[in-house]
């Protein structure tokens, strides 16, 4: 008999452990990676019962059966990329050597004025949404879709018809000039101004360098961190040497932070979110208050 207690006290401590961050059961709002409660869920579920309802958010498939949240980036098997098993296809976005980076200052160092991205840098990976420019609704592998493109992958149906959708042409009455938008200027009209093909981040943080070569250069190392004060602080560094900054160095596409989308409105979300994840808006990988995120690289 106290066995059996014993193995039925194990089993709640298991399920209660697990369900939570499960998308049938409310959050548990102590944890930050929740992505069923953020905008980048596009899955079917206009009333919100696995996740953001229709309402909370501006981008939503509308086929009943898309009702997988990870599908739109992510793929068990067929993946387009093996890591991170990327559902994404590549021949939908501009050449890493696309891409303008931010060079302007006369304060960067010598590696950061000679950055550029690669076509292993995982920026591309946010860049195949967020450059304003590449469809959003097209996806490698999935069970559920609603056409497939000439290159044979699978578009999504998101708030309208069977097209390839980039942010900011999905519902006119909405408008069509997003913050996510990272990589676009627009004219006007909305439309991508000539020349500037979603490729343009000279407006944006540096990325694609080495911090520890800025560290090695002259001068560098008193205005710095170290590379392992900076992942102290919650920072995170890719590439071979583990040193190289990138757009997940500050952001976390599956960080739950407490508020949704009310068309261009954002608005707080009544599910339990504490003020350490409203702190982590939008997707930070930690809190900037008193700019503590800067603070972690930079010592002002």
């Amino acid at each position: 008999m106290l066995m059996k207690k014993w193995v039925l006290i194990i089993l709640f401590l298991l399920f209660s452990s697990i369900y939570p961050v499960c998308s049938i059961f409310a959050i548990d709002a102590s944890t930050y990676t929740a992505i069923n409660y953020t905008v980048h869920n596009f899955a079917y579920d206009p009333s919100g019962t696995f996740g953001l309802s229709n309402t909370e958010r501006q981008y939503m498939a509308t086929n009943s059966g898309a009702t997988q949240v990870c599908v739109f980036c992510h793929t068990p098997h067929n993946a387009s990329s093996s890591v991170p098993l990327w559902n994404r296809p590549a021949l939908e976005q501009p050449a890493a050597s696309a891409y303008r980076l931010y060079t302007s200052s006369a304060s960067l160092s010598s590696t950061v004025r000679n950055a550029a991205l690669t076509a292993t840098s995982e920026s591309l990976l946010c860049l195949g949404c967020h450059d304003g420019k590449t469809a959003m609704n097209v996806v490698h592998n999935t069970r559920v879709s609603d056409a497939t493109n000439g290159a044979g992958n699978k578009i999504i149906d998101i708030w309208g018809g069977n097209e390839e959708l980039s942010f900011g042409f999905i519902n006119d009455s909405i408008g069509g000039v997003y913050p996510s938008n990272i990589g676009a200027t627009r004219n006007a009209d909305g439309t991508i101004l000539d020349g500037y093909a979603g490729t343009n981040l000279t407006d944006d943080h540096p990325i694609g360098f080495s911090y520890s070569s800025v560290l090695n250069e002259p001068g560098k190392a008193a205005s710095l961190h170290t590379l392992d004060e900076a992942k102290f602080s919650k920072l995170r560094f890719y590439g071979p040497a583990g040193d190289r900054v990138e757009c997940s160095s500050c952001h976390n596409p599956h960080v739950y932070y407490g508020y949704g989308l009310n068309g261009p409105t954002r608005v707080l979300l009544a599910i339990g979110s504490s003020p350490a994840q409203r702190e982590r808006t939008p997707f930070l990988v930690t809190g900037n208050s008193g700019s503590a995120l800067c603070l972690g690289c930079h010592i002002k």
